[in-house]
């Protein structure tokens, strides 16, 4: 699909044409799929993103200009979904750890680790645990934590990766972990 053909349905999508996008899915989304393959290297997580990427290009297309290219456009959005699937995905796995608050009775985060989350979370400061807890339990961006607290978005950056340091600290016994 051509530039200009994907300028025209693009319009098209601008004015509300529902069939537009279909004919753009036809055509595209298997180029988007393996591009998606390509980046993520998984077809589950490639099919999610070839499908959010058609969902994007409807609720953004008053974004698009006919003096973008089309297929550039729409690979970059694809490219974007993926580096935020990839984001999501690292700060839930560097800390699967604290994927729960503990209960009264449960004093880990999970028996399969072994680790006190509690103790984790003891060495740090007031406000870098309600950074990390809105961070990784919130699933906040840290620009959204940044927002949250009214804490300029330096600051929660340079105190979040500082906590992260701390818990790395605790959890290894002093011993650096790599991140």
């Amino acid at each position: 699909m051509t530039n200009h053909q994907i300028d025209h349905l693009m319009s098209r999508i601008q004015s509300g044409d529902g069939t537009a996008l279909e004919e753009l899915y036809k055509e595209m989304s298997k180029p988007v799929f393996f591009y998606a393959l390509r980046l993520c290297g998984n077809t589950d997580a490639a099919e999610d993103v070839m499908q959010d990427t058609f969902v994007t290009l409807l609720r953004k297309s008053s974004l698009y200009r006919a003096e973008d290219k089309g297929r550039a456009w729409i690979f970059t959005v694809a490219k974007n979904l993926v580096v935020d699937m990839q984001r999501k995905q690292s700060r839930t796995d560097d800390f699967a750890v604290l994927t729960e608050l503990p209960g009264a009775d449960d004093f880990t985060i999970r028996a399969d680790t072994g680790i006190d989350a509690l103790n984790m979370l003891a060495c740090l400061t007031p406000r870098e645990k309600n950074i990390v807890l809105l961070r990784l339990l919130g699933d906040m961006t840290l620009t959204e934590v940044a927002a949250e607290l009214n804490i300029p978005k330096g600051s929660v950056f340079w105190t979040y990766n500082n906590a992260v340091r701390k818990m790395r600290k605790q959890h290894t016994g002093g011993e650096h972990l790599e991140a």
